[in-house]
């Protein structure tokens, strides 16, 4: 409290993470392999260290009839990498094993003023809120060291009375796994925009409530738009409620999708690959006429219902979201492309990659919740499922002019099923709660439908449905401490395991339950 009518607020958070996960084996007689450090081959280790902080601070107050909320919102995500147990090829003998590869951070300032006011009249009452918000974004990648980016190899040589470039190894360059970003991936970008929003809520009669909002945004790099939505609720009776909404949405490129670059290694039916993934606005993008990134448009629609019957409590809400104009990262375009293999031979890379408005989806999808809850003397036991249900179709894809015909490396096949994949067609979990004094327990049993996704050889990897247990056990000790022992994946399921190359390089991808098993943890939690 800062006087009777205002109070300040405050809060934040910093989480460390580091990770280390391996890239594909170097075979001892590789060129991309120096047998005097690792005579039987090596695989390299790609580490990373994340670090996230956030930090809100406002002051919400209340000025006559209106509750009033000043803020400032600030975040970063730094994300830095390191290879180890690598080597630069092209250093031979003389190569370090362990590189620092650069990285890139992304950071957001958004400080804001919102006002909201109930009035007794008109008819049943009204909710109006509105408010600005001035948000700041910028995006950095920063190179890594000079070893980690760098061909030893190449070296200037006069020919025909020019100097040019000539490799006199024939070996890959950079730190093996992942070849550092170079000083010409640096970027340093910053955006702005300006929100501003009205929404209403009236209740038309105790029974029937409708809403109306809309947003005006304003970008510093994509212009001004306009989006709104329109709702509306109906208590049919205590038993049955129905709902409904329609609404348009927004989204402009985020500044990594505009400005991201970056030269790595892939394996391709086995063979490593040196691939760029070219920035919007680059020389090859310009040069197979793909237009700068445009925002992503959006159609919402849901309708559902909600009924009560003592301890039985049902809600189910159908939904359709169209979005116009989606951004993809495409497939990898090689050497041998007759559109684009000069320029990618003339950049040292095998293949070239980039984002772009590609195509049209319709999601439809159906999300179901059932409860039931009831008190047995100092026992208190609660059982629900939820179950969401999807169907995502694609639209045909959208190509520049000058790579018409070439819609199956554009988006092909791999790509199309990724983006299927991330609205799965089924999920669905049964919880059961129990409580009595100062324990509680708990169970859950989640299904996980089927997903296919199309690996490196161009084969489809089917992930059967799997179905996984989590439990927790919590004993509320004294005061405002609880300890809790519990697990997910309690059985170790994992997803169906392939016999082909897929994503990740092993005998699974990280789908459905994810490829880490079992996870039993202890915690403590309390509050001062």
């Amino acid at each position: 409290p800062v006087t009777a009518t205002a109070s300040a607020y405050g809060f934040g958070g910093v989480n460390l993470r580091q990770t280390d996960a391996y890239a594909w084996t170097r075979d001892a007689d590789s060129d991309r392999n120096v047998p005097a450090i690792y005579p039987n081959g090596f695989d390299p280790r790609i580490l990373s260290d994340i670090t996230d902080r956030s930090l809100t601070a406002g002051v919400q107050a209340r000025l006559g009839e209106w509750d009033v909320d000043v803020y400032n919102t600030f975040g970063t995500n730094r994300f830095h990498y390191l290879v180890d147990g690598t080597l630069n090829a092209s250093l031979l003998e003389r190569s370090p094993t362990r590189f620092d590869a650069g990285g890139f951070e992304a950071g957001q300032n958004a400080t804001g003023l919102a006002f909201t006011r109930y009035f007794p009249r008109p008819a049943s009452g009204l909710n109006l809120a509105f408010g600005a918000e001035y948000r700041i974004d910028r995006y950095r990648i920063f190179a890594g060291e000079e070893g980690s980016w760098r061909n030893y190899g190449v070296v200037d040589s006069l020919i025909g009375g020019r100097v040019e470039p000539v490799d006199v190894l024939g070996r890959p360059g950079g730190s093996q796994g992942f070849p550092g970003f170079r000083p010409e991936n640096e970027v340093d970008e910053v955006r702005t925009n300006l929100g501003a929003y009205v929404d209403a809520e009236l209740d038309l009669t105790p029974a029937l409530t409708v809403a109306a909002a809309a947003r005006f945004e304003d970008y510093s790099d994509f212009g001004s738009t306009l989006t709104g939505k329109l709702a509306a609720r109906f208590a049919v009776s205590e038993a049955l409620t129905l709902r409904g909404s329609a609404s348009t949405g927004f989204r402009a490129p985020s500044l990594a999708q505009v400005y991201f670059n970056s030269t790595f290694t892939d394996f391709v039916a086995g063979q490593a690959v040196d691939k760029l993934i070219a920035r919007n606005g680059s020389p090859i993008t310009r040069t197979l006429g793909i237009p700068p990134l445009r925002e992503e448009k959006a159609v919402n629609a849901t309708l559902g219902f909600t009924v009560r019957a003592g301890p039985f409590l049902a809600t189910v809400d159908g939904y359709v979201v169209d979005i116009e104009d989606r951004i993809v990262l495409t497939g990898a375009f090689d050497t041998d492309d007759p559109d684009i293999g000069a320029e990618l031979a003339a950049l040292g890379v095998g293949a070239a990659q980039f984002f772009t408005n590609a195509l049209d989806t319709r999601t439809r999808g159906v999300d179901v919740v059932l409860s039931w809850a009831r008190g047995f003397g100092r026992h208190r036991v609660r059982a629900a499922f939820a179950g969401n249900f999807n169907d995502m179709e694609l639209s045909d894809v959208h190509t520049s002019p000058r790579l018409a015909g070439k819609e199956d490396i554009y988006f092909g096949a791999r790509e199309r099923a990724f983006l299927l994949a991330s609205a799965p067609p089924s999920k669905l979990s049964l919880s059961l709660d129990h409580s009595v004094g100062r324990v509680d327990l708990s169970a859950r049993a989640n299904r996980f439908g089927r997903v296919t996704l199309v690996d490196w050889l161009d084969t489809p990897d089917v992930y059967h449905s799997r179905t996984t247990a989590d439990a927790a056990f919590t004993y509320r000790l004294r005061g405002a401490m609880r300890l809790t022992l519990g697990g997910t994946n309690l059985f170790n399921e994992y997803p169906s395991p392939q016999d082909t190359e897929t994503e990740t390089g092993g005998v699974w991808d990280a789908v459905q339950m994810g490829f880490s098993g079992a996870y039993y943890f202890a915690r403590l939690d309390f509050r001062l």
